[in-house]
């Protein structure tokens, strides 16, 4: 037997041998390790992708256009090649106020914003105003004396007065108007000169010359206000549109649409992504937590609370996609509505599937704002409890759509 030869075999089998182990040690332990830091890593992905949606969102609602706007997600993660590995998937998904278990809720006693709407006043007072959008003075007679006049609650007057004054071309009729805050005048010159007898003319109060608007409405302490008189009612009176409080049961409830993306990975942790009420929730096996917080705003000076909520609604057929691939968003704007209220006693229900998420966002919120134990979590509910609070709730209703292929 040939000595030489039995060694070779012996040696390729050793090499062959080794290389197995280190194979078999490679698939066995390297590519787990490997795979999971890259499902890892798109979950980090993924993460920065819902920042970027959450900002065109937050846009979008800001301004109100009717631009659309683009966002993509990478739904999942690609296997290693020449080794034997799992490749992870996800779906992505626009789901209906009908099934996204998220909605807000207002209970409370105190007083709820009406409008005006081309309401006419030559005398009385107009109590509780919020906001003023359309002021003018309407004279559909002029007579020589006349006499109109606004007050506000901080002091500030509008007085307009009717004098009959002689031009070349005989007896003509002129408008002075005078704008003061507390001592201070403002404005106090004519509007309108020689108008001919028999003719009506309205002054729109809010005209920046007049400064009422930017130097007294754009800084007054709200609700105010506004009380009226004319010397004849029968000439002339005061229009106004805006919103004021008026004592009512506060109740409001809307639901809301939601964006959520679901991860299932071979290695890592599975993870969703959920975009809900303008905050994106992040939710695994072990729990939940808010990256990215809703736009809230609160005050304990001044008791004011204003949020806003964004609606998400798919359109048919484009409400869905799943696989590995990435993919984009498309969103628009629709609407938007708001509910205003003031609240001897006021609470705010946020019904949602993360409820720890949002109770320990909100619990750091108001209590960071010197506002202790409003908070209480459940089982599926956030409730905040105020007393002598104003709130505004903002409504933005959004549309959006995935995967190639748009409908507009």
């Amino acid at each position: 037997m040939n000595s030489k030869g039995q060694v070779g075999v012996i040696v390729a089998i050793l090499v062959i041998t080794v290389m197995v182990t280190v194979l078999i040690t490679v698939q066995v332990y390297y590519v787990p390790q490997w795979m999971k830091g890259r499902e890892s890593e798109h979950m980090d992905m993924v993460t920065n992708q819902f920042a970027g949606l959450k900002y065109s969102l937050d846009l979008l609602a800001m301004e109100q256009s009717s631009s659309a706007l683009m966002n993509s997600i990478t739904l999942g993660s690609k296997e290693l090649p020449y080794f034997v590995s799992s490749r992870a998937f996800g779906s992505l998904q626009i789901i209906s106020s009908d099934d996204s278990n998220f909605s807000v809720s207002v209970t409370g006693s105190g007083m709820v914003s009406q409008s005006y709407t081309n309401s006419s006043f030559t005398s009385d007072e107009v109590n509780n105003v919020l906001s003023v959008s359309s002021f003018e003075l309407v004279i559909e007679t002029l007579e020589d004396g006349d006499t109109y006049n606004a007050t506000l609650s901080d002091n500030a007057t509008t007085n307009a007065s009717v004098s009959a004054v002689v031009w070349q071309s005989g007896i003509g009729y002129q408008i002075n108007l005078t704008i003061t805050s507390g001592v201070q005048e403002l404005f106090d010159q004519p509007v309108a000169v020689a108008l001919p007898s028999g003719t009506s003319y309205t002054i729109n109060l809010l005209n920046d010359d007049y400064k009422l608007s930017t130097d007294i409405l754009s800084s007054i302490s709200t609700p105010f206000n506004v009380s009226f008189a004319a010397s004849s009612p029968t000439h002339g009176h005061f229009q106004i549109e805006g919103n004021y409080y008026t004592s009512a049961t506060i109740s409001y409830s809307s639901e809301f649409g939601t964006i959520q993306y679901t991860a299932n990975n071979a290695y890592f942790v599975d993870q969703d992504y959920i975009y809900e009420g303008g905050a994106v929730v992040i939710s695994q096996s072990t729990g939940n937590s808010l990256l990215y917080p809703p736009t809230i705003s609160v005050s304990n000076v001044t008791k004011i609370l204003n949020m806003t909520v964004i609606d998400i609604t798919g359109v048919a057929g484009k409400t869905g996609v799943s696989g590995y691939g990435t993919y984009s968003i498309r969103s628009t704007f629709l609407s938007s509505s708001t509910y205003q209220c003031y609240g001897d006693t006021l609470t705010i229900n946020i019904t949602t599937d993360y409820p720890n998420a949002w109770g320990t966002y909100l619990n750091n919120t108001l209590g960071g704002n010197g506002i202790e134990n409003a908070v209480t979590t459940g089982s599926n509910y956030v409730s905040i409890s105020l007393s002598a609070f104003e709130f505004t709730l903002s409504k933005v209703v959004l549309q959006a759509q995935v995967g190639p292929g748009w409908i507009t």
